[in-house]
């Protein structure tokens, strides 16, 4: 991986910016997207026949719209580059012939039609309301048992003593996976960084997601061959117990709904995508929270006075500083958005953070104001068909940890050895264009009990 060192004082062209590749970019990117949706909520940038939408309205659009806009890029945007000539107005069809071709397109995020419904129907069985009330004692365990690692000495990176380790054992715990299987996967998964900055297409498939695909993989194998009628049978001529239920067998035993049964790579890969989208979104999202709760007057007093209000700050925080920065689409049929023609074969740079911060939807963007009118109507989470399935998990992860943070810390305060004075605030971010990620944050506090 190349070094990721950003020159000192380095000032953004937003101009001539490469949204993909500038790392001036990395520390402010809202102010980049204010400075494109001034010119249009729609506009075409400079290099790699890409589209930016920053526009509230014009995002919701490119969401819903699958006929015109395929997610087949989702994951790499620009950097799945086009292995065929576009011909026509419309090469859904040769989008399909070629999906091999690109970048993590067999992720469920990236598939289409049935497909796709196959795919998150599968997804849809682990995130049913009585089973996600029947994981918050855990939730809750998890939080306290982080916490109880580092709360004696007064200090902690938020990102990598708590939010890394956490998010990785809550989904650990979500699918069943063995103690020994949890040490080693949070290990595996510490820092990973999901599509940095310069990464080959070789870079990507070492992710660490793939070491931990291949464990999945030998949990879910072992537990279909286990559950085969010839075994079964034989275990009860023997008097042997059925093997055990977990989840990691539910999943190894799916069916899609026409009942047919989905493979083993496909089931291994959603067990992985959700230690991946799990992993990232919530670590990072924790780091921004605790970013705005150390330095906003009177904020940690009132959230830990009144529980309650922790759930609006968690929705402000989703729309003023959400964790994913942009993901990818790919015109397949031309059309026109925000009167602007686009042709089929260009990419869409499709920005959940620049819509959030669309003055024309959300008055004084800029502002963190739990008291926003309607305020969940944000894009953190996306829309349509592709809408995150783990969204209610992820809220409540995040609830759940901030109440047991601010339960255990008082007055929480940025590291000035780390971040600065007050008046030089300084953070360091990871070089990708996929997420709003801080790489560390280091707090200080007065341990509580």
């Amino acid at each position: 991986m190349p070094d990721y060192a950003m020159p000192d004082h380095a000032m953004p062209d937003y101009a001539n910016a490469d949204f993909y590749t500038d790392l001036t970019l990395i520390d402010d990117p809202h102010a980049y997207f204010d400075h494109l949706r001034a010119s249009c909520p729609v506009v075409r940038l400079p290099y790699r026949n890409v589209v930016a939408v920053t526009g509230f309205e014009e995002t919701v659009q490119v969401m819903l719209d699958t006929e015109h806009f395929s997610s087949i890029n989702a994951v790499g945007g620009p950097l799945a580059n086009l292995t065929f000539e576009p011909h026509g107005d419309d090469i859904t069809a040769q989008l399909e012939k070629e999906r091999s071709q690109f970048s993590f397109s067999d992720q469920v995020v990236s598939e289409s039609g049935t497909r796709h419904l196959n795919l998150r129907s599968i997804l849809a069985t682990l995130f049913t309301p009585s089973r996600l009330r029947a994981l918050e004692p855990q939730l809750k365990a998890t939080a306290d048992a982080l916490i109880d690692e580092f709360v004696p000495t007064g200090k902690v990176d938020l990102v990598e003593q708590y939010g890394g380790p956490y998010a990785t054992l809550i989904i650990a715990n979500l699918l069943g996976v063995p103690e020994d299987g949890q040490r080693r996967f949070r290990a595996v998964l510490k820092g990973a960084v999901p599509v940095p900055i310069g990464a080959t297409h070789a870079d990507m498939m070492k992710n660490p997601l793939v070491e931990v695909g291949k464990d999945l993989f030998k949990y879910l194998a072992k537990r279909r061959l286990q559950n085969h009628r010839v075994l079964r049978f034989a275990r009860r001529m023997l008097g042997l117990a059925p093997p055990a239920a977990d989840i990691l067998t539910e999943l190894a035993l799916a069916r899609y709904p026409d009942g047919s049964a989905p493979s083993l790579v496909d089931i291994t890969g959603l067990a992985a995508f959700l230690f991946g989208a799990g992993q990232d979104t919530t670590n990072r999202l924790l780091a921004n929270a605790f970013r705005v709760i150390a330095t906003t007057p009177g904020m940690q007093e009132e959230l830990r006075g009144n529980p309650k209000r922790i759930a609006a700050f968690l929705e402000e925080l989703l729309r003023f500083d959400g964790s994913v920065k942009s993901g990818g689409r790919l015109c397949q049929k031309s059309t026109t958005l925000g009167g602007v023609e686009i042709a089929a074969g260009t990419t869409i740079l499709l920005s959940h953070m620049a819509a959030n911060r669309d003055p024309l939807r959300f008055a004084d963007p800029g502002a963190f104001d739990m008291d926003r009118p309607r305020i969940k109507e944000h894009l953190a989470f996306g829309r349509g068909a592709h809408t995150c399935i783990g969204a209610p998990l992820a809220r409540k992860e995040v609830v759940v940890s901030i109440e047991a943070l601010l339960a255990r810390m008082g007055n929480i305060r940025l590291s000035a050895a780390h971040h600065g004075p007050e008046a030089a605030r300084h953070y360091a971010y990871e070089p990708t264009y996929v997420l709003r990620a801080l790489r560390e944050l280091h707090l200080e506090f007065d341990p509580i009990g």
